[in-house]
């Protein structure tokens, strides 16, 4: 994932990389959640609580699609910048990929 996050914050310009950067910084979170979680459970296991392999499979199998979600999300904003103008694509986000950036400079926050 970290390889494809990369490609993607090459194709973006200057101005949208920050988003790759973000993209970056959740899986990284998402990462930790999982460590702290195996840390949870092998000190459960050590105190003779076992752990429900249902609940196991359900976590892990939920941060996979959440990742999942949003590298899909950031394809589709790539793609969005890189046919900027292009009056034949069809955009993924109809409003288009600048709106939060507009949004932010409006309200002096960006």
């Amino acid at each position: 994932m970290h390889n494809r996050i990369q490609n993607l914050k090459n194709r973006l310009p200057e101005e949208h990389q920050d988003m790759a950067i973000l993209t970056q910084h959740v899986f990284d979170a998402l990462d930790q959640l999982r460590e702290k979680h195996t840390q949870f459970v092998g000190t459960s296991a050590s105190a003779k609580i076992k752990p429900s392999g249902q609940y196991e499979k359900c976590f892990y199998e939920t941060i996979a699609e959440i990742q999942q979600l949003i590298m899909t999300t950031l394809e589709h904003t790539t793609e969005d910048v890189e046919h900027r103008g292009d009056k034949y694509w069809e955009k993924w986000y109809p409003q288009g990929v600048d709106a939060t950036t507009e949004y932010l400079h409006e309200r002096g926050k960006y």
